[in-house]
């Protein structure tokens, strides 16, 4: 059963209560994108806050929704979060990077790897 851009606040907000608030209300057009955009944001927090433990939280929660999301939460996965980590890099030193790299499942790092090499073509 796929996940869709109606399920994907609650399933976020069950797993992060603390972004709740934060999160758009199901069934506006922009849902998707928000709801992604939230956790995105709360990962970089949590990043910058040398919080290991939620990134790596965070970073599974999104590797799962990734995996049940239908083709419109998957995308907006490989378009919000996947394309931030470029502007997260550049928050970090390299040491810093690598940590939070780390933490990001095999499956999404394939995916920045080639969201990476396909804007250098």
């Amino acid at each position: 059963m796929f996940m869709n851009q109606f399920d994907l606040p609650a399933f976020i907000a069950g797993r992060l209560p603390q972004v709740k608030q934060d999160l758009p209300v199901p069934g506006k057009i922009s849902t998707v994108n928000r709801s992604i955009q939230v956790l995105t944001d709360y990962t970089r927090r949590m990043a910058i806050e040398h919080d290991f433990k939620m990134v790596r939280k965070c970073m599974s929660l999104v590797e799962r929704i990734y995996e049940k999301g239908d083709a419109l939460v998957r995308n907006a996965v490989e378009n919000v979060f996947i394309f931030s980590f470029s502007s997260i890099m550049t928050t970090f030193n390299i040491v810093e990077w690598r940590m939070v790299q780390s933490y990001m499942p095999s499956r999404l790092y394939n995916l920045y790897v080639q969201q990476v090499l396909r804007s250098r073509d």
